[in-house]
Order: C-alpha cells, then sequence, then structure tokens
C-alpha cells in the first residue's frame, strides 16, 4: 500500500501522502460495506463484480472469477483481502495505462519492462 502512493519512492510515506492513503482506504471501505448486500462482512464473486464494475474495471467473467479465487476463502473475499484486491488492480492498471498511450486498451511489453511492472507492486 505505502509503494502505491509513494511518489518520491522513498519506502516511507508523508504527512499527504498518508492522507491521501487513509482517503483511498476509506472509500474502499464505503465502497465494500455498500457491496455486502447480506451484511456478512465478505463480498462473493457477484459482488465483487458489482464492485469492480462501479469502480470502472471492465474485466471478462473470467478475470474477476481468477481475482475471485486468488482473494478469497471459500468464494468469500474479507475486507482486507479486498484492499489487497483494489491495490494490486490499481498499480496494475496504472502501469498499463502508462503503457497504453494511445488509450485503445492494448500494450506491448518486453519481457523484462513486464517484471520490472509485476515486480513493482
Amino acid at each position: 500500500m505505502i509503494s502505491m502512493l509513494d511518489r518520491d519512492m522513498s519506502g516511507t510515506l508523508g504527512f499527504n501522502e498518508f492522507k491521501e492513503l487513509w482517503a483511498v482506504v476509506n472509500g474502499w471501505k464505503q465502497h465494500f460495506v455498500s457491496f455486502d448486500s447480506d451484511g456478512s462482512g465478505t463480498v462473493d464473486r457477484q459482488e465483487l463484480e458489482k464492485a469492480l464494475m462501479t469502480m470502472g474495471f471492465r474485466l471478462s467473467p473470467q478475470a474477476v472469477t481468477a481475482i475471485t479465487k486468488r482473494y478469497s476463502t471459500q468464494g468469500k473475499i474479507a475486507f482486507d483481502d479486498y484492499i489487497a484486491c483494489c491495490v494490486k488492480l490499481r498499480a496494475l492498471t496504472e502501469c498499463f495505462r502508462r503503457r497504453d498511450t494511445t488509450q485503445q486498451g492494448f500494450v506491448n511489453f518486453h519481457y523484462d519492462d513486464f517484471i520490472q511492472c509485476v515486480m513493482s507492486i
């Protein structure tokens, strides 16, 4: 989470970076609660798909299923895993967008560039 907002790459968050992180996490918390339709403290695959769509992620059903398998326990995603999922999706999306200069949804990666992108997350 720190690396997501560590703009100066110092490995720490300054006060303004921390305030931004706090706002992002609180937003995700409100978002999580609004999609936890049964009040269980978890979201299932369908709830996650709706949540991701409202955040602007246009993902295939197969991608949502893969994300659910990665972050769920018995098909349910707890809040901390939801946050981890959001952090990863945000970082991957930012990495992708930096390379998608035409905003067409396609990029070409060299292997080394791909590894640097993924390992920086």
